[in-house]
């Protein structure tokens, strides 16, 4: 368990402040954020490299402030690696290993022992990432702490790797907190997000609830969430969540009917929202695009012209302007292709009132 109340600390100019956030024993902690935003500082904090200023820290029911780092049963893979470069890859994976069959076990599943022999020079990037997480496995920590540890590997190699380290996080119970940049990776591997900016967490929690549920405007936009729109929040107490007439307007008290206004857009959703200024999110993968006003179950409809069209790859959006206001849907570029959009196109957006999110 990683637990940390009010955790602060300081490198340089800049410090940590006021952290909270809990990854449960055997669980895998995932923390995302802007650079510079004191990720590798965090970490560094709980391995007892940087010490504390203000705060608690708790490593596995064990107060750590008082602890020296190699009293913390911690693990740390660094981004870069920072191997021994005066000892082999095989000497490397097994410092401070129970032993060195333990070492190989780890290495093989890893991918790091047909380097085994190798000078450290000699490695490429993500040779040295492959060597850097075995060492750290090899140890039997009881925490790993992981900065960006798949950031040099391909893309195949990055998958392959990534599934063992997550299989061998289960089989070892350990506890684990990785930096990653990547929001897919984040939600693969995490049981717990935490995004941090300016040394300060900003939201923590598992990972569907912080990309679905943001806590802020900026939270959603940094997560990449393409319609976030600021408006006001009216509150429909005559109607029920499904609109349907003859019944209470307010099933209970966290669902109520809801008309939020942006722009010329009048946007309906479900919720506990209070009335006044919000903004609501919509992902743009929850917007559905046509030709034609076909009936469906979506309760949010909306006329506009294709402005824009972005292609990468497999995935292409599509920006509506509606009335004024821009709305982005997410399809597939087969999808794209087949609906024959181009730009100037009049075209049919829809999405369901529980795809928005109200903060």
């Amino acid at each position: 368990m990683i637990e940390a109340r009010a955790l602060g600390a300081r490198v340089g100019g800049f410090a940590l402040a006021d952290v909270s956030f809990t990854v449960p024993r055997g669980g895998y902690g995932v923390v995302i954020g802007p650079a510079g935003s004191g990720k590798t500082t965090l970490l560094e904090t709980i391995a007892g490299i940087t010490p504390m200023t203000s705060g608690t820290l708790t490593l596995d029911g064990q107060d750590a402030k008082g602890l020296a780092p190699e009293q913390r049963r911690v693990g740390f893979v660094y981004q870069h690696g920072y191997l021994f470069p005066h000892l082999s890859v095989e000497e490397n994976v097994a410092y401070g290993a129970p032993d060195a069959a333990a070492a190989l076990v780890i290495a093989r599943r890893i991918g790091a022992a047909e380097l085994f022999g190798r000078a450290v020079r000699g490695l490429s990037g993500g040779e040295r990432q492959l060597v850097a997480i075995s060492r750290a496995l090899a140890t039997r920590p009881t925490v790993l702490l992981l900065d960006e540890p798949f950031s040099a590997l391909d893309p195949r190699r990055r998958s392959i790797v990534r599934g063992e380290v997550r299989t061998l996080h289960r089989e070892l119970g350990l506890t684990v907190l990785q930096v990653t940049h990547d929001f897919a990776e984040a939600g693969l591997l995490g049981d717990v997000a935490i995004l941090l900016d300016r040394g300060r967490v900003l939201q923590s929690g598992p990972p569907e609830v912080v990309f679905q549920k943001p806590a802020t405007p900026y939270v959603a936009e940094f997560l990449g969430a393409e319609n976030v729109f600021a408006g006001e929040v009216r509150v429909l107490p005559e109607l029920p969540p499904d609109w349907l007439p003859g019944e209470s307007g307010e099933l209970t008290h966290e669902n109520k009917a809801i008309e939020f206004r942006t722009g010329r857009m009048t946007i309906y959703t479900v919720g506990d929202g209070v009335p006044g200024p919000a903004h609501a999110i919509i992902r743009a993968g929850e917007v559905v695009l046509s030709h034609d006003p076909a009936l469906s179950s979506a309760r949010n409809r909306f006329v506009g012209k294709v402005s824009e069209i972005a292609t990468l790859g497999a995935l292409t959006r599509v920006t509506l302007d509606v009335g004024g206001t821009p709305l982005v849907a997410s399809l597939t570029t087969r999808s794209a292709r087949d609906l024959g959009i181009r730009a100037g196109d009049q075209m049919w957006a829809s999405f369901k009132a529980m795809a928005v999110h109200l903060c």
